[in-house]
């Protein structure tokens, strides 16, 4: 018997050993280096034959506890022990769970998570059980403006419990139509006595070129009836994301002269205009003066139609990226917990968290939009391009390109404290009560220095697209920092500044016990969020390369584009009467750069090469010589910042009443436990814009420039109205091991805060996309019934399936509008009030009096969204079928059908929602070994409406996408049978290196790809 004790032991020890091996063998296969593994030592100590449930399999055990216990539709993730949850990043841990799904950063990493076919927005969040907003703007390529909380900030080393319920109840705050989320952190009486856990992790992720790390500590003690419990957890990312780019694609804006059939420019888009004749120097043996008609442009490009020619596609800008630096982050918690009796127990919850974003954004593109390249011997996909279709190859002439350097600091904060108290006052008597307080701030630092190949100057790129990230070669040398000029170049200084604070209360009271109780209670909430921008491009280009270095207020009408060879009136015209910018005033030639801070003449020596093979801005240099830092710190307020986000105001007070009946019954003889209740909420609600008009005194300035900056004044519209939401749960047990539940309720989600926002803002830098709010719209309203069955197998053992309907009422659309420039002018829009990239965008587009905008404005739906789903969760314990105890597998799948009524029929649809997402992984623990290996995959879905880049049927898409992820770990003091001994880890997150990319309009129209590679992680963890 002790010689098979023996040979199980060893064999559990052996399975656990080669899977760390393999891992670090496929990872070495896609590498092509060695990734260092921990062998475990050998211990000849007999030991039982039985599985300790630890660890990760605890924490599975714990969830299914939960989840059993529970009345509604209820899932939790457990820590694995004090200080240490089975994932590393709260969204990741989560997507676990059936029906939730995350969104990720660009640099892989979950952020934010989506439940059961709604977006983000759509679920609540809480901290402690109180609301909590966090103020960043979310991924790099996100916004944040809707209700988003960015769960990247909040390390899960300091959390002992998620919790998500999918099925409201009356004493649940509202706000959530997807569902609620309630994280929970460590408290001193989670484990009584006194106990440290501290952790040290060095991370290297695969294309960055160095090693970051993270670590915590955890320290807790309780003296009798009270506790007091401290932990700090830090980190530093060291970051590097290569990418690919288009931001939309556009098709060719062809005149009269040159598509003389019917349908010219009827699909819409046209960014990119065809020169009526041969510009000077427009390269690839073109003769200069020669008229570009139809017929040329026929003869240029054989095989196609005027129409393919017309509506085929081709990215605006396409683009490589790389993304690059260091993320901080540093969170720390302090609770206190006083139990003077059995009945009373008081508890403060605080916690603070910190992240510092040190990043460089590199962008070398191929200038498309607002540019006049003529195409030459173009091929596309489609023979019939009625509806459109896309440029598979070419070589365009007369054409351009750039490189952006943009330094990146991004800060975010939060403080959250809540205080609270729980109290039995008699036996069937128990008062529940909590503060809230939450704060925290955000800023966003993007200047960015464009610089751009000389117009005229024969420069000829090569297109291909055969599939995959298109081919664009230049005939410049885009690594020779002579190819670079200011010409059309720009700088910009746009910044953004968010602050959210969330306070409010809320007191149950309950009387009964666990055969019958009716609960009563009351919540007040007030959440505020402002969103400020600041712009100082205008000042700042003016001073370094207008020749007007002592600039510092805002850009006004004409600033200069770094522009030397245009026309006085236009990009270049006079900055303020009787100085010039590139032009004396009234003058005819361009002058010299002598004046700017960065002049022509010594522009090349600010290029160096950067760290991945691509030349880059010597940004510290740049920066102190052009003055960057008076600029910055004098940027006055403007209406939208770099992200996208207009600057604005929510504030929502909410006052709620419930009231529910909980109990113990039988139904037909069988165990049934019920939740039945109603919940009445008055919201009172303030949004504010901030609008920018020009000032009067400057309509009597001749030379088409503006002494004055621009004047900015908030706009606010207040709203009141009420939600009755009711809810009923049912759970009956068919066996002990079985158990069938059902739900009815309502639940509600207020409306997109951006959407709501009055006033019109700008989306793009060239103002020909934006958009408008709607303070009219109301709040969505969910009906949700749910219907599942639970089946607990044993030990962490259980299959789940459930069933679920949500009947969205309210659900915004987004109808777009074309609408002359001119006719904004009604919302304090008008030419002065523009920044000078803008500006120039319309003078391309005709100058204000003839340009377009395309506007896009939210508004509820006349029909019905509904939400049909199937979600499956199964955790199987192998210890009854494997010779080798200790493995087990945990699969969940979310299956979802969307389908609208009334206008729906058309198609709107709630965006970004898989039509199916699964998460499968197989583990081993035993004898202090354990291996995971996990697999996620989500099917690709729409994530924007139609009319993109004003192409009337272009919306965008994402691709499906895969993870796997492995992680293993060896407890020292479990294998050598020693106290307080460390336990070592070894992961590899996106083990099979996968992409998050996404398509316009057409699948073989890449529009982003962004590529994080593969991250080490080692570690040692230790208790005492």
């Amino acid at each position: 018997m002790l010689v098979k004790q023996q040979q199980t032991r060893h064999a559990g020890r052996k399975v656990a050993f080669t899977l760390t091996i393999m891992a670090g063998l496929i990872a070495q296969s896609y590498a092509q280096d060695t990734v260092p593994t921990v062998a475990p030592a050998q211990d000849d100590t007999a030991g039982m034959t039985v599985v300790k449930v630890s660890g990760y399999r605890n924490s599975l055990l714990s969830s299914a506890k939960d989840k059993k216990e529970a009345v509604g539709f209820q899932d939790s993730i457990n820590a694995e022990d004090i200080g240490k949850f089975p994932d590393k990043n709260i969204a990741e841990s989560l997507s676990r769970i059936p029906g939730v799904g995350v969104s990720r950063d660009i640099t892989g990493e979950g952020s934010t998570i989506q439940i059961r076919g709604l977006g983000s927005s759509f679920t609540k969040i809480l901290l402690n059980g109180a609301p909590v907003a966090v103020a960043s703007s979310g991924p790099i390529d996100g916004a944040n403006t809707n209700r988003e909380v960015d769960l990247d900030l909040l390390p899960t080393d300091l959390f002992t419990k998620l919790t998500v319920s999918k099925s409201p109840t009356a004493d649940m705050i509202e706000g959530g139509a997807a569902g609620v989320v309630n994280l929970r952190s460590a408290r001193p009486f989670d484990k009584e006595g006194k106990y440290v856990t501290a952790s040290i992790t060095a991370t290297k992720q695969q294309i960055a070129d160095k090693t970051g790390g993270r670590g915590s500590i955890m320290a807790s003690q309780t003296f009798g009836n009270w506790g007091i419990l401290g932990g700090i957890a830090l980190s530093r990312q060291q970051i590097h994301t290569t990418g690919w780019e288009t931001v939309g694609y556009t098709n060719a804006n062809l005149s009269a002269a040159q598509n003389t059939g019917p349908g010219r420019n009827s699909t819409g888009g046209g960014n990119w205009t065809i020169p009526a004749t041969v510009p000077a120097g427009a390269g690839n043996g073109l003769v200069t003066g020669q008229v570009i008609d139809q017929a040329w442009l026929l003869a240029n490009n054989p095989g196609l139609t005027i129409d393919q020619i017309n509506k085929a596609i081709v990215p605006r800008l396409g683009r490589t990226m790389d993304y690059y630096g260091t993320k901080d982050k540093g969170s720390a918690i302090f609770s206190a917990e006083y139990r003077p009796s059995e009945a009373l127990h008081f508890y403060l919850d605080t916690m603070y968290s910190k992240r510092d974003d040190n990043m460089t954004r590199m962008d070398y593109d191929w200038s498309v939009r607002n540019g006049g390249m003529i195409p030459l011997n173009m091929t596309v996909d489609k023979a019939d391009c009625a509806n459109g279709c896309t440029v598979t190859g070419g070589t365009f002439a007369n054409t351009q390109n750039f490189f952006e350097h943009g330094y990146r600091r991004d800060k975010v904060d939060m403080l959250g404290i809540n205080p609270g108290m729980e109290w039995k006052i008699t036996p069937t008597l128990k008062l529940d009560a909590q503060v809230n307080y939450t704060k925290s701030k955000f800023s966003h630092e993007a200047p960015t220095v464009y610089l751009i190949t000389a117009p005229n100057s024969g420069n000829t790129v090569t297109y291909s697209n055969k599939g995959g990230i298109p081919s664009i070669v230049s005939s410049t040398d885009l690594n020779n920092p002579a190819s670079y000029v200011w010409n059309t170049g720009r700088v910009n200084i746009q910044n953004e500044f968010r602050d959210t604070k969330t306070k409010g209360f809320h007191s149950d009271l309950t009387w009964g016990d666990d055969k019958f109780n009716l609960k009563g209670g009351v919540a007040y909430d007030d959440i505020s969020r402002t969103i400020r921008a600041t712009d100082n491009s205008a000042g700042w280009q003016a001073a370094v390369c207008g020749n007007n270095p002592s600039v510092f207020l805002q850009g006004p009408n004409g600033a200069p584009n770094c522009d030397g060879a245009s026309t006085p009136g236009a990009s270049a015209a006079a900055l303020y009467p009787g100085y010039g910018t590139g032009y004396t005033a009234g003058a005819t030639t361009p002058l010299t750069y002598g004046g700017s801070l960065i002049p022509q003449s010594a522009l090349a020596s600010y290029i160096v090469p950067g760290p991945y093979g691509k030349v880059v801005v010597d940004w510290d240099r740049f920066a102190k010589d052009s003055n960057y830092q008076s600029y910055y710190n004098n940027a006055p307020a403007s209406g939208s910042s770099s992200t996208g986000a207009a600057a604005g105001f929510i504030g929502e007070k909410s006052t709620g009443l419930y009231f529910e009946a909980n109990g113990k019954t039988e139904l037909a003889g069988f165990p049934t436990r019920y939740n039945a209740g109603v919940r009445y909420v008055r919201t009172k609600q303030s949004v504010g814009s901030l609008n920018s008009i020009a000032d009067p005194r400057n309509a009597s300035l001749t030379l088409n420039g503006s002494k004055y900056p621009n004047i900015s004044q908030w706009v606010y519209q207040d709203t009141t109205y009420n939600n009755t939401l009711p809810s009923g749960t049912v759970a009956v047990s068919l066996r002990d091991n079985l158990v069938a539940r059902a739900a009815l309720s309502r639940s509600m989600t207020r409306a997109d805060p951006n959407a709501l926002r009055p006033g019109v803002s700008f989306s793009s830098v060239s103002a020909d996309v934006g958009s408008i709010g709607n303070p009219a719209l109301k709040p969505y309203l969910s009906d949700n019934i749910d219907l599942g069955l639970d089946w607990y197998t044993g030990r962490e053992g259980y299959v789940s399936l459930t069933v679920f309907q949500k009947t969205v009422e309210g659900f915004t659309v987004n109808e777009n509008i074309t609408a002359p420039f001119s006719s904004l002018a009604a919302y304090g829009i008008n030419y002065n009030t523009l920044t000078p990239n803008q500006q120039t965008a319309i003078n391309s587009r005709g100058g204000p009096d003839a340009a377009t905008v395309v506007l896009t404005r939210a508004r509820n739906a006349d029909g019905d969204l509904r939400i049909r789903g199937l979600e499956i969760g199964w955790v199987q314990p192998l210890d009854k079928i494997l010779p080798i105890r200790g493995f087990g597998i945990n699969e969940t799948a979310t299956f979802i059908n969307q389908r609208a009524s009334g206008e729906g029929a058309s198609g709107f649809i709630a965006l970004g929602v898989p039509k199916r997402t699964n998460n499968f992984s197989v583990y081993y623990e035993n004898h202090g070994y354990m291996a995971r290996l996990s697999h996620t995959f989500s099917t690709g879905s729409q994530t924007a409406s139609a009319n993109q880049n004003g192409i009337t049927q272009a919306a965008l898409f994402s691709n499906d996408y895969k993870q796997l992820d492995f992680s293993s770990s060896i407890d020292l003091s479990e294998v050598f049978d020693k106290d307080n001994w460390p336990t070592l880890s070894f992961d590899i997150v996106n083990l099979n290196n996968n992409s998050r990319s996404g398509y316009f309009q057409f699948a073989n129209a890449p529009f982003t790809q962004y590529s994080p590679g593969r991250t080490y992680s080692l570690g040692l963890r230790a208790k005492f």
